[in-house]
């Protein structure tokens, strides 16, 4: 899915056009489900006999939608597995990517190097994300465990320096386009939870089994 970078350059435009309670717990949020426990972080499962698989958006609203409201790591959270669809929209409908080609999985990942500091540059990013006192006794902890420990080294060298080589499939343009397009969708999704109807059903947004 879309890098922990692009993430962060999603949330700050998302600011820059919606008033949010707590912009730094906000942008934890927004990274923290790479942080979980793999397929389980980012609720997704099996649906249509096991034939398909989505992110049960449904299962996060019931049990963190209080939270939504007042909390905004809890948005950002969700605001996250909204981007992570859009992402699947964009990559896999738009763009034919195939990630069933042996290294091809890797070579998006050494995308995501080259055009960190494009994106962390363009869209003004900083490395300020802290882990927020007494992060163990947050409810979302309920949903899987999270090493927060590497979350922050992780969030480290991805704001160092690298070097400008060529690109595979994921190219600079291609960030813009997309960042633009999240924004767009995560507003009319902050739109409808504000109107407390019309939001994103798993089931619509559904893939086939055999993709990642």
């Amino acid at each position: 899915m879309a890098s922990s970078i692009i993430h962060l350059a999603v949330t700050n435009e998302l600011t820059k056009r919606h008033k949010f309670k707590d912009t730094a717990r906000l942008r934890f949020g927004a990274i923290l489900p790479d942080a979980g426990d793999g397929k389980i972080g980012h609720l997704k499962k099996s649906v249509c006999g096991g034939s398909k698989k989505t992110y049960d958006f449904e299962r996060f609203r019931m049990e963190f939608g209080d939270l939504m409201k007042t909390d905004d790591l809890y948005l950002g959270y969700y605001l996250h597995l909204i981007q992570d669809v859009c992402y699947r929209h964009f990559v896999y409908s738009r763009y034919k990517w195939n990630p069933s080609i042996p290294g091809n999985v890797e070579k998006l990942h050494r995308d995501y190097s080259v055009i960190n500091n494009y994106v962390i540059s363009k869209y003004h990013l900083k490395n300020d994300i802290k882990v927020p006192d007494h992060f163990e006794s947050e409810a979302i902890n309920g949903l899987c465990d999270f090493n927060t420990d590497w979350l922050t080294a992780a969030m480290t060298e991805y704001f160092k320096p690298t070097y400008d080589d060529d690109i595979f499939f994921f190219t600079r343009e291609m960030a813009d386009e997309y960042i633009a397009e999240a924004v767009e969708t995560c507003l009319r999704e902050l739109q409808a939870f504000e109107a407390g109807t019309g939001m994103i059903e798993s089931l619509n947004n559904a893939w086939d089994n055999k993709v990642k």
